[in-house]
């Protein structure tokens, strides 16, 4: 793999910054999302129709991704910004 890709270390701690922060949000989305409508309704999860199951699914990932994307950005300034002393 590293030999089709040959990403520098400063890339490497990047992609890792990204995957962790991608699994910690995909963590709080999915507590928020479902609790949110456990807590709300009072559907516990043995009672969702498989058209929820597959909805809510399609949310946590929706909204995992764009705040991963959104939080990878000053991340990427961390670890591949300038490195220009002035």
């Amino acid at each position: 793999m590293r030999a089709i890709f040959p990403l520098s270390r400063q890339a490497i701690k990047f992609v890792c910054s990204v995957i962790i922060v991608a699994l910690l949000v995909g963590v709080v989305m999915g507590h928020a999302i479902v609790g949110g409508i456990i807590d709300e309704y009072h559907l516990p999860l043995s009672e969702w129709p498989l058209q929820l199951y597959i909805t809510e699914g399609f949310m946590v990932a929706g909204y995992s991704l764009v705040f991963t994307l959104l939080l990878s950005v000053p991340l990427w300034y961390f670890f591949l910004g300038d490195k220009q002393q002035h």
